[in-house]
């Protein structure tokens, strides 16, 4: 069973359920996960201007940069 069809059939017994306590539940659980999720790419303003000033220099010069290809036999050597 692939995700989607899990997930409608979840929805299905949801629906279906009038347990305060456990609507209660999976409304905690999923609030959990939301903020998990939120917190895993909650990246700092300081890292996103470090990242943004890279980009920029890169733009400014994109002679700077170096061909993957020939980076890795450099590497390598």
């Amino acid at each position: 069973m692939n995700i989607e069809a899990q997930k409608a059939l979840i929805i299905e017994q949801f629906n279906q359920v009038n347990d305060i306590n456990l609507i209660n539940a999976i409304k905690s659980m999923l609030d959990y996960a939301r903020k998990k999720d939120a917190a895993i790419y909650d990246i700092p303003e300081q890292h996103q201007k470090l990242v943004m000033q890279r980009f920029e220099k890169v733009r400014n010069n994109p002679d700077t940069l170096l061909d993957w290809d020939k980076a890795k036999k450099t590497l390598r050597s």
